[in-house]
């Protein structure tokens, strides 16, 4: 079947349109997260989770943990999937390893130029690094 020529821009114009919704997080509204009892891990940022077992301040993993859940639902899971569960347009964050740390970090901080914003007005380290064990606590995608 042909198409009439005046249509295919048209088709052309949608599609293109369609892609960019697909690859845009449209406005985000940061909302704001309730630290708890972490400690403040300070301005300078760091490059390693500061609260992953193990590591410098694990004793308050299952704080980090909770209150990474809460601001992963408030935060990131509208991009992300609930649970961390990536419908395919955003990065599957489970997959992530520790040795990822740095790029996380980076990433949260910063924004991406594929859409994603910068959350460091947003969100301090101690929220960041939150998340980030929160999403390392649950089950790696199989």
């Amino acid at each position: 079947m042909t198409m009439p020529i005046s249509i295919r821009p048209l088709i052309a114009i949608v599609l293109a349109g369609a892609a960019g919704l697909a690859m845009a997080h449209g406005n985000v509204t940061p909302q704001p997260v309730n630290t708890g009892n972490l400690p403040s891990l300070g301005d300078e940022v760091r490059m390693e989770n500061p609260f992953r077992e193990g590591n410098e301040l694990s004793e308050y993993y299952s704080e980090a943990v909770k209150v990474g859940e809460s601001a992963y639902a408030g935060n990131c899971a509208s991009c992300h999937g609930i649970r961390a569960m990536s419908g395919g347009l955003t990065p599957d964050l489970r997959e992530l390893t520790e040795w990822d740390d740095e790029y996380f970090i980076t990433r949260v901080r910063n924004g991406t130029d594929r859409g994603m914003p910068s959350w460091k007005k947003s969100l301090d380290q101690n929220a960041m690094w939150a998340i980030r064990t929160y999403v390392e606590s649950l089950p790696k995608p199989e």
